[in-house]
């Protein structure tokens, strides 16, 4: 009987010792529940404004190319013109005379 006396009060401090660190912990989760979402909450911002430069620089890089694409016509256009007035000038002028 001494001996249930003994134990019985051991194993209620082992039961309270054990809802305490069940507390403990949970309180701990949570806090980190608490930080691990605010973390990707910062994230996500972050992603968004990225996915936001991203977009913006796709559009600048499609009116660049677009600028390009309408600078090269217009050169090959010119290159063209430029030819058909070389022709134009080797029929009107004479040729230079070497001495």
């Amino acid at each position: 009987m001494s001996d249930e006396m003994i134990t019985k009060p051991t194993i209620d401090t082992v039961l309270e010792r054990i809802a305490s660190l069940e507390e403990r912990l949970a309180s701990r989760f949570d806090n980190l529940e608490e930080r691990l979402a605010s973390r990707f909450d910062n994230i996500d911002g972050r992603f968004t404004r990225l996915d936001e430069r991203l977009d913006r620089i796709e559009s600048e890089i499609d009116r660049v190319a677009s600028v390009a694409h309408s600078t090269k016509a217009e050169m090959l256009t010119l290159r063209a013109d430029f030819r058909d007035l070389r022709t134009q000038l080797k029929e009107v002028l004479p040729l230079p005379q070497t001495s």
